[in-house]
């Protein structure tokens, strides 16, 4: 029964992040996803790692994601 609560805790995670990148960057919900999704698939990590980065990101003010495009909902590139 750990593991639920663990998940529940990722799942939270990376939910905030999620939110944090599409505010950040004034992308979709959909495009956030991606963005997380590619930071994790490049040096095959969990997904919750760089999630946790982000969100850290909101205090200490650092960049923990790398500066690539991104489109927007509107077409208009962004970097993240």
């Amino acid at each position: 029964m750990g593991s639920s609560s663990s998940d529940v805790c990722v799942s939270a995670v990376v939910a905030h992040a999620r939110d944090v990148l599409a505010e950040r960057f004034g992308v979709e919900i959909g495009m956030a996803d991606a963005i997380l999704a590619d930071v994790a698939r490049v040096p095959k990590r969990s997904i919750t790692d760089p999630a946790a980065a982000d969100v850290e990101s909101c205090t200490n003010g650092s960049t923990p994601l790398p500066r690539r495009s991104y489109t927007d909902s509107n077409g208009t590139s962004d970097a993240a």
